[in-house]
């Protein structure tokens, strides 16, 4: 009998040791499974702002390759420039201005005998502010573009700039480019081609606004591929033709567009508009005086009370 009773003790204690056991480990599977858990929350939900150290986001956030943001104050003295301290992409040798690479790049005084070249690579855009700005040249152009992806000139508010060229010109216009140029502002840019064009691009001449004084011994305005005017006013005192846009090679080009400019051509002594393609004056208003032919182009749009002859 007694035996029998240790034995159920015996029992009875291996039962209570057992439970205990199985309470402990329950406690250590906790402690292990909130660790995990709160780890994998801190990997999958980054806080904002935060680095998910994947190379592939580092990547997309990173622009290394990007072009450096070019700004550049430009004062002219006559027959030298002065660039303002740390500026990049520009470059000053003797009379001549060379811009080099995009940017904002501001001009103001005067040049005898001088340029302000762009030389660009094709990808860049270049934005060049003038604000009373005078240059002259005896031999080449005083604005001109030798490459970039596209050149505006800003006529900043109040200011008068002028350019002149000479019969000995080596280019075609005083104001010439290679590429896209356009000119917009609040200014008045006032140009003289003595050579040839007073203002032209192997590509489109966009006019936004602005006023504008030209005379010229050929064409006013010249843009191969197209001249396209959405504002401004412009008087064109002598010229050949008015305002030109004739490609020789390429059939789908060469159009003149209207849309708000005033337009006063005085004296053409060949045309006042000429176009390979077509020309449109949707709104605005033209004065022509020419003579040879007010417009002359085989596809003409033209908006009733747009264009006066005289």
């Amino acid at each position: 009998m007694n035996n029998r009773k240790i034995i159920i003790a015996a029992m009875a204690i291996m039962m209570i040791l057992g439970a205990g056991c199985s309470v402990n480990n329950n406690e250590s599977s906790s402690d292990k499974t909130v660790p995990q858990q709160e780890q994998s929350s801190d990997t999958s939900t980054p806080q904002d702002g935060e680095s998910t150290n994947d190379p592939a986001s580092s990547e997309e956030d990173s622009s290394p390759d990007e072009a450096p943001d070019n700004s550049a104050s430009v004062t002219l003295n006559g027959s030298s420039a002065e660039i303002s301290e740390g500026a990049q992409g520009i470059s000053v040798s003797g009379s001549v201005v060379t811009i080099t690479a995009a940017g904002d790049y501001t001009f103001t005084g005067t040049l005898d005998d001088g340029q302000i070249l762009v030389n660009a690579p094709k990808t860049d855009k270049v934005d060049i502010y003038l604000e009373n700005v005078t240059i002259s040249n005896s031999t080449t152009a005083p604005i001109r573009v030798e490459s970039a992806d596209g050149v505006t000139l800003h006529l900043v508010e109040g200011s008068v700039n002028r350019f002149t060229d000479s019969a000995s010109n080596n280019v075609s216009a005083c104001i010439s480019a290679k590429d896209d140029l356009t000119i917009k502002g609040k200014g008045t840019l006032q140009v003289v081609g003595n050579g040839k064009h007073a203002i032209k691009s192997s590509n489109d001449v966009k006019i936004k606004n602005g006023v504008y004084e030209i005379a010229s011994v050929a064409a006013g305005i010249y843009g191969e591929d197209s001249v396209q005017l959405t504002g401004g006013t412009i008087t064109i005192t002598t010229c050949k033709d008015g305002i030109k846009s004739v490609n020789d090679t390429d059939t789908t080009r060469g159009e003149v567009t209207c849309e708000d400019a005033v337009v006063d051509i005085q004296n053409a002594s060949g045309n006042g508009i000429e176009a390979s393609k077509e020309v449109a004056i949707l709104s605005g208003s033209i004065k022509i005086h020419s003579v040879k032919q007010a417009i002359n182009c085989d596809i003409q749009t033209v908006a009733e009370g747009a264009v006066t002859v005289y």
